[in-house]
């Protein structure tokens, strides 16, 4: 009863559609204390945070707090704006406490209040969360360039497979080669699918960001609600995503809102798309040149395929197979000290907390990096971004390239014919 009550406060506040009420009632706990009540105060929390190792910042006794009945102090001081959300907390905590979904529900009480942090804006001018924001809006039609479609490639406004390709287009004005990423892609996926690969032109923002960083609930709504209609009309069954974000939007956060949302829709990152065909024998890794150096490298996990997924996905130790087996064509796989679930974040989640603080653990990321390989994997575009925008900083770093998944297996695939033998498997 109190949590209809208070959002049913919410909606005359926000002037909430009575559609988009119902949905918010699946996203929005507006009572935190229902969240933290199996907490016992191990302050394991704590001792993992990422971000306390950089400034004060101490998740048990932000809980604590709220569990006495000072919810509104917390909320009122914005500290939770500080969080990084990489969901450390969440795999060392014995109850399972998803801390940053706290956070996520704390933001949205402070955007109600209209309760920023002063001493911080969104990185980039905001631009990209106003973007979003924007295509959530019933009067903005989009229409994306589509001349980075590599040669050869056939696509359509319809096909079984839909390759989304997230805001990679929009990325590409003030980070270099983020396309790079959309073409590697689609070429993959043009080279293992028959027929036409759907790409679209109206394409729009998953709401990643508005969800987590800035709280701003009825416009992820309306995005996920527009989503879903541009998926039926293309007739897709499988949508495959290069980005870790986008991922765990479809997989996970959709879901709440559409039940049946996996039902009619089978979400891959192109991490699982590869190792399928690989493990049916559909295809094989090849070396892209001639030489026989034996070249080091390593993998960063992004958070949100290491620990924002339920733990019976395998993504994480499905890749390392991958990797693992690339030694057969003179790639050394290596591990960085912190890696899967214990990996260190990038430091900006949605936009948000890119500075001094956040820089030093990215700092700490490539010192990882730099002591065990010459390249550095990642699987989220902007984990890639923020970790050369650092490396740019630092002439120590300059030996280490960093690039995404689909970057560095694009000329490694190679198409199996029926009846061939794979070697080395």
């Amino acid at each position: 009863m109190t949590t209809i009550t208070e959002i049913e406060k919410l909606k005359k506040l926000k002037s909430v559609s009575d559609d988009n009420y119902e949905y918010l009632k699946k996203i929005f706990d507006p009572d935190l204390t229902n969240l933290l009540k199996k907490c016992y105060q191990c302050a394991r929390c704590s001792g993992v945070c990422q971000i306390s190792k950089v400034q004060k910042f101490t998740p048990s006794r932000i809980i604590q707090t709220i569990l006495e009945g000072f919810e509104d102090e917390i909320i009122n001081s914005g500290v939770l704006w500080d969080c990084l959300m990489c969901n450390s907390c969440l795999q060392h905590c014995p109850k399972d406490i998803n801390f940053a979904d706290i956070v996520r529900i704390a933001r949205y009480k402070m955007q109600m209040k209209d309760i920023q942090n002063p001493g911080r804006s969104i990185a980039h001018k905001g631009i990209y969360p106003l973007m979003s924001e924007m295509m959530s809006q019933d009067n903005m039609e989009i229409e994306r360039p589509l001349d980075w479609i590599p040669k050869g490639c056939k696509t359509s406004d319809k096909g079984n497979i839909l390759y989304y390709v997230g805001c990679l287009p929009f990325f590409n004005y003030e980070f270099e080669d983020s396309l790079s990423i959309a073409e590697s892609t689609l070429k993959i996926l043009c080279q293992l699918e028959k027929d036409p690969v759907a790409v679209l032109k109206d394409e729009i923002c998953c709401g990643h960001d508005l969800y987590w960083g800035q709280a701003k609930f009825e416009s992820f709504i309306e995005l996920a609600k527009k989503n879903v209609k541009r998926f039926e009309k293309t007739g897709a069954t499988t949508i495959v995503t290069a980005c870790a974000e986008c991922y765990r939007t479809f997989k996970i956060d959709y879901l709440k809102l559409f039940e049946d949302f996996n039902e009619r829709f089978e979400v891959k990152h192109i991490i699982e798309y590869i190792y399928d065909k690989w493990k049916q024998g559909k295809i094989q890794f090849k070396r892209p040149n001639k030489s026989n150096e034996v070249i080091p490298f390593t993998y960063h996990d992004p958070c949100r395929l290491s620990r924002f997924l339920p733990k019976d996905n395998k993504i994480v130790e499905n890749v390392r197979e991958i990797f693992k087996y690339l030694k057969f064509i003179s790639y050394d796989f290596k591990e960085m000290e912190h890696n899967k679930e214990n990996s260190y974040c990038c430091g900006v989640n949605s936009w948000t907390n890119c500075n001094e603080r956040s820089k030093a653990l990215r700092y700490k990321r490539l010192l990882e990096a730099k002591a065990v390989g010459t390249k550095m994997i990642t699987a989220c575009p902007k984990c890639r971004m923020h970790l050369i925008c650092l490396k740019k900083d630092y002439d120590d770093f300059s030996s280490i390239e960093i690039i995404d998944f689909s970057e560095f297996l694009v000329d490694m695939i190679k198409l199996i014919e029926p009846n061939q033998s794979i070697e080395g498997k």
